[in-house]
């Protein structure tokens, strides 16, 4: 008796192709058209995949390549892996993808729906790119839950989140920013506000002073300032908040609210002397430090520094992070990470006083960074905006040295055009938006010193060739000021 033994497929017979012209990491292309194919029936359950190798050699690829995309799909339950057998399509697919009809059709809406959206202007700043965005991965496990929740997430009344969430943030602090926190001391927040507000309740009191930068985040500003924090703007230079300065303009200060990871909106970087030189300061006062890292995951030039917190030895750093600009916008998630003998009170203020964010996504995202899926989703856009950025560097590489220099820091999804003294970013900005680009003053982020003038340019939601064309309008309109 013979034994039939499957037909080990090439990237002919599945009609796989690598475009090199696109943005998109060809891991990523891979994946998504054999997903395709497994969606569409072409690929049935059981079929068996050619090898890393062959399908490498065959495609012109780095082996490495096709094993990131067959793990990602292996992750994702489309395919299988077993000694002896290669990589085959999942037997037992998750019961939504078996409906091939409308899982073409969920895709057709969706690229139906993005093509009608209306397209934002570059250099517009709080986008992030949509277009490679997971969302076929991310609606599964969206879906995956709330098809069918568990009892205990029907019963969640923990008010600083979905423990699971938690606990797979503190893994990635951990591995990405050398931070030591246990699931317990992180909270999930409802984005920058809600951990601000929070914040405000839990450590302050009407008529405390607070340190913020200059030129500074103005939504920090706006929630400590509404709950009665007098907030003391303080200088920056080319290393950060400088702290001798304000010891001397506010010696009395509780508090100092910092970006030490990428400046906001300047973008330096705070070197360690003058990280130990706050956090000194800070023990001395009896003073509370608040780190907010609103994007330091991507820094294109090495890995994400530490944070100030990891450098904390008494207890004296809240730490704030974001989901908007690693993830997406949409979702509204944030979280704060509190020392230890801080979490009592802010339980307290939690339980009592403040409504914990909603537990629609926090599950799925729990498991996306579980997974491995949201460190790879933030490797992916990382290669992408890196790409991004050099394109818009250099489209301004002529520039206009007459009018502005251009500080652009290996970190970050914007850079500043700083300009002379004799121009207005105001004027300016009015007259780019006559031109149909959308830029974002320096000056708007000065609480009351002197303002100094330039314009911020956003690169994260746009192509390529949109942020070189837009470059080059941009210095067009400059020198006809």
């Amino acid at each position: 008796m013979t034994t039939k033994t499957r037909p080990v497929l090439t990237s002919s017979t599945l009609e796989l192709g690598i475009d090199r012209e696109d943005a998109e990491p060809f891991q990523s292309q891979i994946a998504r058209q054999v997903r395709s194919l497994v969606l569409g029936g072409r690929l049935k359950p059981g079929a068996k995949l050619p090898s890393s190798r062959s399908l490498s050699d065959q495609l012109a690829v780095a082996r490495a390549t096709v094993v990131e995309a067959y793990e990602q799909l292996i992750g994702e339950g489309y395919l299988e892996t077993r000694l002896g057998s290669g990589t085959t399509v999942a037997t037992e697919l998750p019961e939504q993808l078996l409906k091939s009809g409308n899982g073409r059709q969920a895709q057709g809406s969706a690229a139906t729906s993005r093509s009608k959206r209306e397209p934002a202007r570059p250099f517009r700043q709080g986008l992030v790119d949509w277009e490679t965005f997971p969302h076929d991965d991310w609606g599964r496990v969206l879906g995956r839950y709330w098809r069918n929740p568990p009892i205990t997430l029907l019963e969640h009344n923990d008010p600083f989140g979905w423990l699971p969430l938690r606990a797979a943030i503190a893994s990635h602090l951990f591995e990405w920013r050398g931070m030591e926190c246990e699931p317990s001391q992180v909270i999930i927040t409802a984005g920058g506000s809600d951990a601000f507000d929070l914040i405000r309740r839990a450590v302050f009191k009407p008529g405390d002073r607070l340190w913020l930068e200059e030129p500074g985040y103005a939504t920090a500003r706006r929630v400590f300032a509404l709950g009665g924090v007098a907030v003391d703007a303080m200088a920056t230079d080319h290393e950060g908040l400088v702290v001798s300065e304000a010891r001397s303009k506010s010696p009395n200060a509780r508090g100092a609210f910092v970006t030490p990871a990428r400046q906001y909106p300047t973008g330096v970087t705070m070197p360690l002397t003058r990280r130990l030189e706050l956090l000194s300061w800070a023990k001395e006062a009896g003073a509370i430090v608040i780190e907010d890292d609103y994007d330091s995951e991507y820094r294109y030039v090495g890995r994400p520094l530490p944070s100030l917190m990891s450098l904390d030895r008494d207890a004296l750093v809240i730490y704030s992070g974001t989901f908007s600009k690693v993830f997406s916008p949409i979702i509204r998630l944030g979280f704060i990470v509190v020392p230890k003998p801080m979490v009592p009170r802010f339980q307290d203020e939690r339980s009592n006083f403040g409504a914990p964010p909603s537990l629609l996504v926090q599950p799925a995202l729990a498991q996306f960074m579980e997974q491995g899926q949201f460190a790879m989703h933030i490797r992916r856009m990382r290669r992408l905006y890196s790409a991004r950025r050099s394109a818009l560097m250099e489209a301004l590489q002529p520039g206009q040295p007459h009018l502005f220099t251009v500080d652009a820091p290996p970190s970050g999804l914007m850079v500043l055009l700083r300009f002379k003294a004799s121009a207005s970013d105001e004027h300016l900005a009015k007259t780019l938006l006559e031109a149909g680009i959308e830029t974002q003053t320096l000056s708007s982020h000065y609480a009351g010193r002197k303002k100094e003038q330039g314009l911020l340019l956003s690169f994260a939601g746009f192509r390529e060739e949109e942020l070189r064309s837009s470059a080059e309008r941009l210095m067009h309109v400059l020198s006809k000021v």
